[in-house]
């Protein structure tokens, strides 16, 4: 909602010169990236010790809280610096949790269905949020904006005081019996009480590396990470090139520029699909990545013949970037479930060398992956435009396309030769 009350309000409330207003622009979303970045691996490392999903979820809303009152005060640039930087810090958090609270509710093996129906919400966001926050600035003014923002963090407050976790939900079950140690037990068939300890996972560190480096050294999780990067790259490439053409091509201004994206994430409407073909068939989750990236390869190469102001070439528009939208959807859940799954089999693989739960760890670095895509898309494709144009923008992020596409079939859940190998070696019943 910010997106259009940002420009105005840096330079009539804090001060910021009109020929300084892109170099602010980008040192505020340089700082977001950046926070959010550098909070995901913390944030991991933090809610795998303590446990707890709604305790991280009610620290991501009182940062967000003081961004908020921050921006709207927002008289110096040095307002501005410290909101976007606790927006950065609850952003880093709050996908951590969510996906982390995910994988409690649904598992491991239903975490690609999962994914798309979230996915619908966080792409549909960034639309609806400028376009709610233009027309309220336009009518009701700067304060109107804020005043819609905090009524939103009201409304979850609450949604996040009455989360129930799904580890406090079940001691309410019948086969839940407390005992003084407060340790989960249940009843045997015999009516024996058993006793559920910590699993051995939980008790043994290994003395060499902590979780986090164990992971990076995972090839699998690697190659997740690497393909979350690249594909949050793409996803993102076109939010510091696409409203610049088209005002160039088309003339269309701020709301014209917000409306095209529209093509883009209107495919997201799939991803619960994708996600539960994720989950379904497990060994297919490098093809769904890869056919994703392939099928988008053209499809950016393709944009470089919209040249003109005419209807056709605003037609090709459209459909190209409605292709390039579904791509991103096909490919989306199955990148983030394969990390899902590495992480989870490696836990059962080296339970010895892990102190308590990965599963939080691994999505802070998921969500760090993105993050760095987000600052490394936008630059990219900027630096293009503005050395070499539109056309060669377009066939460079066609041919990063391809490149990631090729890179996630060979290697995504590991090295295809290895799975040939392992077929083979499968003994015949």
């Amino acid at each position: 909602m910010l997106v259009p009350v940002m420009p105005t309000a840096l330079v009539q409330k804090a001060g910021v010169l009109p020929k300084d207003l892109q170099k602010w622009n980008s040192v505020l979303q340089a700082i977001y990236g950046g926070a959010t970045l550098a909070t995901s691996p913390a944030a991991g490392f933090f809610m795998d010790r303590i446990g707890s999903r709604r305790t991280p979820f009610l620290i991501c809303l009182v940062c967000l809280t003081g961004a908020t009152a921050l921006l709207a005060v927002g008289t110096n640039v040095g307002f501005w610096v410290a909101g976007r930087l606790l927006q950065g810090v609850s952003a880093g958090m709050l996908w951590v949790v969510c996906l982390a609270l995910l994988t409690d509710t649904v598992g491991p093996a239903g975490i690609g269905q999962a994914v798309g129906i979230i996915g619908i919400p966080m792409s549909m966001g960034p639309i609806v949020g400028p376009l709610f926050g233009g027309v309220i600035y336009a009518h009701g003014g700067y304060y109107a904006v804020f005043g819609l923002m905090f009524a939103m963090l009201g409304v979850d407050a609450v949604l996040r005081l009455v989360l129930i976790e799904k580890r406090v939900a079940q001691k309410c079950e019948p086969g839940f019996v407390s005992n003084p140690s407060n340790v989960p037990c249940t009843m045997t068939e015999n009516g024996d009480e058993t006793t559920k300890g910590p699993p051995p996972s939980s008790q043994i560190m290994h003395p060499e590396f902590p979780p986090i480096l164990r992971l990076l050294l995972s090839f699998r999780v690697l190659v997740g990470l690497a393909g979350g990067l690249l594909q949050s790259s793409l996803n993102v490439a076109f939010d510091s090139t696409l409203p610049l053409t088209v005002n160039a091509l088309f003339g269309w201004q701020q709301t014209g520029q917000g409306l095209i994206f529209i093509t883009i994430l209107l495919p997201s409407l799939l991803q619960p699909i994708f996600g539960a073909m994720t989950d379904r068939y497990q060994q297919g989750r490098r093809l769904l990545a890869a056919s994703g990236c392939l099928l988008a390869t053209p499809a950016y190469v393709l944009l470089r013949l919209v040249t003109q102001d005419t209807l056709g070439h605003k037609t090709l528009l459209c459909v190209l970037l409605v292709i390039i939208g579904l791509g991103m959807a096909i490919a989306m859940p199955a990148i983030i479930a394969e990390i899902g799954a590495a992480v989870a089999d490696f836990e059962k693989s080296e339970p010895q060398a892990i102190k308590g739960s990965l599963i939080t760890t691994g999505w802070s670095l998921v969500n760090a992956s993105y993050a760095a895509g987000c600052l490394i898309g936008p630059l990219f494709s900027g630096l293009i435009r503005n050395a070499a144009g539109w056309q060669t923008t377009t066939w460079c992020l066609g041919l990063l396309r391809a490149v990631t596409g090729v890179f996630l079939l060979l290697c995504l859940g590991d090295w295809i030769g290895n799975l040939e190998q392992k077929e083979i070696d499968i003994p015949s019943t």
